[in-house]
């Protein structure tokens, strides 16, 4: 009885496997890799009564959704593009017509205040300029002249060239607008007819004047006397003395 369960086992055995080299294997699977993936059939009709069913009615409906929702965003887009755009715009024009209106008052402002100032202009007698200096006669600059003599010599050698330039002035030797300087003054003299003799005399009298009022020095009455002497001698006879 043992042998024959022997002889059975024995006859259902498999052949051994044979023992592959490294380079066997490896051409064994690249093999086996290559061969194509098998395809699996798919039922039709089990896949088309699935989605006949009220839950899947849209799924064929991707691509339709898909671009629904594509043209939704693009027109979200472009309202919030014409928006930004449009109030771009209107805060530009805003700006340009502040600055329009600002300048338009600013201009206004301007030609009233030169139409009041001409107006008044207009209106207002014609007045001497402010530096002009309206001198008496030569005796009352004299006198004032004198009287402050022992206190002021400045003072009175001041007095002095106005009762010269007055003098100057009746005789119409010198222009009263008095815009010129005593040099350029007395250069004018000869020009406007006086004699060589009086020009030398204005000349010599001007230069003492400028030469000793501007100067930080103090002015000595006695020679401040005697150019007051001598200014008075011109102013009432009009020649040198």
């Amino acid at each position: 009885m043992s042998a024959l369960v022997a002889l059975l086992v024995a006859g259902c055995q498999l052949p051994p496997t044979p023992v592959l080299e490294p380079a066997e294997r490896q051409q064994a699977a690249c093999e086996l890799l290559s061969q194509p993936a098998p395809i699996g059939q798919v039922d039709r009709g089990a896949l088309a009564s699935l989605l006949a069913q009220p839950e899947f009615a849209h799924a064929g409906d991707r691509q339709a959704a898909a671009l629904e929702v594509l043209l939704e965003r693009l027109r979200q887009w472009l309202l919030g593009l014409f928006e930004s755009s449009g109030a771009f715009e209107y805060a530009k024009v805003a700006r340009v017509a502040v600055l329009a209106v600002a300048l338009l008052v600013g201009v206004i402002s301007v030609l009233t205040r030169l139409r009041r100032r001409r107006g008044r202009q207009a209106a207002a007698p014609a007045e001497a300029p402010s530096s002009a200096l309206v001198l008496d006669e030569p005796d009352q600059h004299l006198a004032r002249a004198r009287a402050v003599l022992a206190t002021d010599a400045r003072a009175a050698i001041r007095e002095g060239l106005l009762a010269l330039l007055s003098s100057l002035e009746r005789r119409r030797l010198a222009r009263p607008d008095r815009v010129k300087t005593n040099r350029e003054l007395a250069d004018e003299l000869p020009t406007r007819g006086a004699d060589p003799a009086l020009t030398a005399q204005v000349r010599g009298l001007l230069g003492w004047y400028d030469a000793t009022f501007y100067s930080l020095l103090p002015v000595d009455s006695e020679r401040a006397r005697g150019f007051l002497d001598e200014v008075g001698r011109l102013a009432s006879t009009g020649a040198p003395g």
